[in-house]
């Protein structure tokens, strides 16, 4: 399986948040990486359509078994 190395900073980052806080949001994530919204937007994009996490209608990323694996 081959992940970019950005994608695996992204999942990596879902999940030490995900220990921290009861829920993951994008500006979580943007905050947590110093990113602008619109560049984890994307990238949570592509992690989706991967497999990787899933993302509820509120807005809250979770990873899913294969996400977890990475």
């Amino acid at each position: 399986m081959t992940i970019r190395e950005s994608a695996e900073n992204y999942l990596e980052t879902i999940l030490m948040l995900g220990e921290k806080l009861p829920v993951v949001r994008s500006v979580d994530i943007a905050t947590e990486l110093n990113f602008k919204k619109s560049s984890i937007s994307v990238a949570m994009k592509h992690l989706r359509e991967d497999g990787y996490i899933t993302v509820t209608e509120q807005g809250y990323i979770y990873l899913t078994d294969k996400g977890r694996e990475i």
